[in-house]
């Protein structure tokens, strides 16, 4: 697909919740994310970050419970799994897809750098063109692109406060990196 991607779905709900990372939004439809933003210290910061989307209902979805819960577990440092969590990935291109899908699989605590992740998905040589897509991640967490770095630093992140987030997401995990630890936690 080219073309800017849809903004929202017809019907779009946003749950806002509090976590011990900071107030999330989840915008969905049915049991379907279509976009999370996190990283924020007020609900009414979540929900200024949509306005951009266009107008959404805010709602304490108890059907939709679940996501709510994994999330508020994984701030609270406990282990949760995210493949159930259904995104959607109508608007992205087959290239999109298969690097989301890729980014899915990896584990907590582990981390792979754009290179690697561009071999892996046999695109050797796409290192910028993930970080494209990770930059443009509307799933953070439940796409982890906090786990793909840089070959010899962090690499950038879009939600929260930027690398620091990115830094606070992977210390919360106990991650492993490709490079030195001290070097990366310098300040």
């Amino acid at each position: 697909m080219t073309g800017k991607p849809p903004l929202r779905k017809p019907d779009a709900l946003i749950d806002v919740f509090e976590t011990a990372i900071g107030w999330f939004g989840l915008q969905f439809r049915d049991a379907t994310i279509h976009r999370i933003k996190f990283g924020f210290s007020r609900r009414s910061h979540v929900l200024a970050a949509f306005r951009e989307y266009g107008e959404c209902r805010v709602d304490r979805p108890e059907v939709e419970k679940p996501w709510r819960d994994l999330i508020q577990s994984y701030a609270a440092g406990i282990s949760v799994c995210f493949d159930e969590l259904e995104i959607d990935t109508e608007w992205m291109t087959p290239f999109q897809k298969v690097v989301i899908e890729f980014c899915r699989g990896i584990s907590a605590g582990e981390t792979v750098t754009y290179g690697q992740l561009a071999e892996e998905i046999g695109s050797p040589g796409a290192a910028r063109a993930v970080g494209t897509v990770m930059r443009t991640n509307r799933f953070p967490i439940v796409v982890p692109c906090h786990r793909v770095v840089g070959a010899n630093d962090l690499g950038g992140f879009s939600a929260g406060d930027g690398v620091k987030t990115k830094r606070a997401l992977l210390e919360l995990e106990k991650a492993n990196f490709p490079f030195q630890k001290e070097l990366l936690f310098d300040d």
